[in-house]
């Protein structure tokens, strides 16, 4: 590992690398410059930022080099599940629903390793670290996206349709019965937009990822392929991560007996 870890830094790569990072403080002094002219003071700011996120996304690159390099599926899982439980607390300092960081967190275990692990199964992706983790990464931050857009979208319609829901519940409906259509269309509006980007994808748009392949020197068709893998997996994943929420909050909103709870609303 240390040998192959001080290959990598000695290579031409890296060397090229700084080259063009050296170069690319010309955008740096552009923005100085249109700061100083506009008087926006954000001189300071755009320095420390370019020197605090090279030195941070250097540092990462050096683990990344040590993670790709892992091929043992026990530890990649280990990897991801960590990345979840991080994922799921992050949304706990930005909602302010009840138990949302139980909810997530169960919402994004299940539709990544689900989805993640199918792609494994099936022989879509290899067991690589290189291959593992930016793509469970990219999972799991979007299922978190799309099942905290159904949660808020969730909870805004029970808040206006809340004698419909009593309605439905006083006339014999189950608490899941009641919600359906506000669960559909937290569902459907959270994945519509990935579905619309999906659909003009090499039309409209080249996504990130598939441009940074072809940069990479990757074949423009298998970056493509890969484009449109991810796209499913994201999709995919951010579906089974809105039917864990939207049960989730069906058993926080009603009690036991099937009645909405007075107390439901957000803490």
């Amino acid at each position: 590992m240390i040998d192959w870890l001080n290959n990598f830094i000695d290579s031409a790569l890296l060397i090229d690398a700084g080259r063009r990072i050296i170069l690319s403080l010309i955008l740096l002094a552009i923005m100085l410059g249109l700061s100083r002219w506009q008087h926006t003071d954000l001189e300071g700011s755009f320095i420390y930022g370019f020197i605090r996120g090279l030195v941070q996304i250097v540092l990462l690159g050096f683990i990344l080099v040590i993670i790709f390099s892992l091929q043992s599926l026990l530890l990649l899982y280990i990897i991801l599940s960590l990345m979840i439980v991080f994922a799921a607390a992050s949304t706990r300092r930005t909602h302010k629903y009840p138990k949302v960081f139980e909810i997530e967190l169960a919402g994004i275990a299940v539709a990544s390793y689900t989805i993640m692990t199918i792609v494994i199964v099936l022989g879509i992706i290899p067991v690589k670290g290189e291959y593992v983790i930016p793509l469970g990464g990219m999972v799991i931050s979007n299922s978190m996206a799309l099942s905290l857009i159904a949660m808020e979208r969730i909870y805004s319609d029970l808040e206006h349709k809340k004698g419909m829901v009593e309605a439905a519940i006083a006339l014999g409906a189950t608490p899941r019965k009641a919600m359906n259509s506000i669960i559909r269309d937290a569902i459907r509006a959270s994945l519509l937009p990935s579905t619309n980007r999906m659909a003009i994808l090499g039309i409209v748009s080249i996504p990130g990822l598939m441009s940074g392949m072809i940069i990479g020197g990757m074949n423009p068709i298998i970056a493509a392929i890969y484009q449109i893998i991810i796209f499913l997996m994201i999709i995919s994943s951010g579906f089974i991560a809105d039917i864990i929420v939207s049960y989730y909050i069906i058993k926080i909103v009603f009690d036991p007996n099937g009645a909405l709870k007075p107390d439901y609303s957000i803490e």
